[in-house]
């Protein structure tokens, strides 16, 4: 992460800097096993964290609403992580992606069989841990089968590049948005606030979290892998269809969109790889992508207007940070 979106980031979460040290207390407490081996694992993908903007809703929601953070809203933040974590260790795998954060990916440098398992090791450590607070592990076992939902479907649509707007936003919102809805919306649950407040916050969760897949997938087109830390180009070898694949279709003539349908049915190779990748730059399919994600960012901001100032802004600040992030 860049020295600037570090700074940015260190000012979003200025309401929450105390609450984000006791996450790490919990979670490094957690990212620990007497079994050596499980340990090197664990020791590992705690190089995967990031910018942790899901628990860091939660936090600010609770932080806005609530009398004080308590030890149940920074469990959940942590279970969120968690769950979090195991989505990017099979995400990994799935992608035969190299790098996560500028890191190894854990199934290249100790295989498959090892990824899966550490995968739902984390799982079912997050869900042992959501029982431990009143009425937080069918939330979130029912996020987390909505999230796996979305990676088979995205799994069952690979090399149908023709499968349309409709299908790509129910995926993501499914595979990704999820889990920053519930993030916002349990914060609330958590601070006990009314139900339309806390649906209005899983609203505007999942508008963010749909907004946060588009620009990762127009990274995928755009970015750098030095500055974004991660394996790209994976979109098209894997045979996604995500939003700039998409509307770079609807921009070619009939002819041209059918003979590119037929070729993307199959794998590719670099060459074409690199000239298609080239096409959607070129032909401004990224930055209509860009303009949807604004669009959803906007949206988002349209379900908070009624909330308190300081949690409006909050919520605003991670809005526009990740409209504009290249990592």
């Amino acid at each position: 992460m860049s020295t600037e979106a570090t700074a940015r980031l260190e000012e979003i979460y200025a309401p929450i800097y105390k609450d984000l040290g006791r996450l790490e207390e919990f979670l490094q407490a957690r990212f620990h096993s007497e079994e050596p081996f499980l340990l090197q694992l664990l020791e590992h993908i705690q190089k995967y964290r990031g910018k942790q903007i899901r628990p860091a809703l939660l936090l600010l929601v609770a932080r806005h609403t609530a009398r004080s953070v308590t030890d149940d809203h920074v469990k959940i933040a942590g279970v969120i992580e968690i769950i979090h974590t195991a989505t990017l260790v099979h995400d990994d795998i799935l992608d035969d992606a190299a790098l996560r954060h500028n890191v190894e990916t854990l199934h290249r440098r100790w295989g498959e069989r090892a990824g899966i398992l550490l995968g739902d090791y984390l799982y079912s450590r997050a869900f042992a841990l959501s029982t431990e607070v009143a009425g937080m592990a069918q939330v979130l076992s029912v996020a987390t089968n909505t999230i796996c939902e979305g990676e088979l479907l995205q799994i069952g649509s690979r090399f149908r590049p023709d499968l349309g707007e409709e299908t790509y936003f129910e995926i993501i919102r499914k595979k990704t948005a999820t889990l920053h809805a519930v993030a916002c919306s349990l914060g609330g649950v958590l601070s006990g606030l009314r139900k339309t407040d806390v649906d209005r916050l899983h609203d505007f969760g999942m508008d963010l979290g749909v907004a946060f897949q588009i620009i990762d997938d127009c990274l995928d087109y755009s970015g750098q892998e030095a500055v974004v830390g991660k394996s790209l180009g994976t979109d098209l070898r894997q045979g996604k269809a995500t939003l700039p694949l998409i509307y770079l279709l609807e921009r070619l003539d009939p002819a041209s969109a059918a003979e590119l349908i037929e070729a993307l049915r199959h794998p590719l190779g670099p060459a074409v790889e690199a000239r298609i990748a080239r096409q959607v730059r070129e032909t401004g399919a990224v930055a209509d992508s860009m303009d949807r994600a604004r669009a959803f960012i906007d949206s988002a901001s349209s379900r908070i207007s009624g909330f308190d100032a300081d949690l409006r802004e909050s919520l605003d600040q991670v809005a526009e940070y990740v409209i504009s992030r290249r990592h």
